[in-house]
């Protein structure tokens, strides 16, 4: 079954290509949570839900003469299910301007396309740092069993230094060595946009080399709040049933009707690799 529907647009193929690069061109640019989480998938629009195992604690790897031992296995405490919700945003082209384009020789205004991958992005990223509560998801400020720090005065030189510094401690005491990826809300990045002391560095950069990873400002966050993750699927996955695609739901009026979706779900396999600073 073509679940998107295509072949009922009235579109080209040069048209639909134009939609498609829109729409991943522009979630690509905003979409941060895809940068700090691996992801699992595509494993199909129809799956409604997704099994994970979780861990919890640490364990060293054994050394001896003889490896008979079997008091350090890595094994899951438990394996529990998450439900992959549907973003979705819908967009309409109006047949006039399909025509007047084709027209005049010029190529399809696709601008609504884009708003509408948009509006997407910041969903997922919405879904992703906060979660979902009526869904019974948890992002990764809200994750239970996620490791906290107090946020100092990054208005001063070195703040933002001195949280990064505390955050890694704490992840670093619970077994997770990095790399390590951090994400801030816009007003807390433009803090570390600027020279730290006297070393003619920014501090953005300096704290780049302590988490040995990026930094990615996100208006998903509010409230002036930073996470830190210890990256990797052992860690954290992005489950994606379908990834972002454009479908065509109708004709209204002679205008036409798309819908930019996906289906996805965050995994937080081990909580305490999320350290949020607040």
């Amino acid at each position: 079954m073509d679940i998107l529907d295509r072949g009922s647009a009235p579109l080209t193929g040069e048209e639909w290509k134009r939609i498609d690069e829109a729409v991943v061109k522009t979630a690509r640019t905003m979409l941060v949570g895809r940068k700090l989480i691996e992801v699992l998938g595509p494993v199909g629009p129809g799956v409604y839900s997704m099994p994970y195992a979780v861990f919890s604690g640490k364990k060293p790897a054994g050394i001896d003469m003889i490896g008979d031992r079997d008091d350090l296995m890595v094994e899951a405490d438990r394996r529990i299910t998450v439900n992959l919700p549907m973003l979705f945003k819908d967009f309409k082209i109006f047949w006039r301007d399909v025509e007047a384009d084709r027209h005049l020789g010029i190529p399809l205004d696709v601008s609504t396309a884009a708003v509408a991958a948009a509006d997407l992005a910041l969903q997922e990223d919405d879904l992703i740092f906060n979660g979902h509560k009526e869904l019974g998801h948890q992002g990764l400020l809200t994750a239970e069993g996620r490791l906290t720090v107090e946020m100092g005065k990054w208005q001063d030189g070195g703040g933002p230094l001195a949280d990064a510094v505390k955050a890694v401690n704490a992840l670093t005491t619970s077994g997770h060595y990095g790399p390590y990826a951090m994400a801030v809300s816009p007003y807390l990045f433009g803090q570390m946009v600027r020279v730290y002391g006297n070393t003619g560095m920014l501090e953005l950069d300096q704290v780049k080399a302590l988490l040995r990873g990026p930094i990615y400002p996100s208006s998903a966050i509010r409230d002036n709040k930073a996470v830190v993750v210890a990256t990797g699927i052992q860690n954290l996955n992005l489950a994606i049933g379908q990834d972002l695609v454009t479908a065509y739901t109708a004709a209204e009026n002679m205008n036409h009707i798309f819908r930019v979706f996906e289906t996805i779900a965050l995994l937080v396999r081990r909580a305490d690799a999320i350290c949020t600073i607040e």
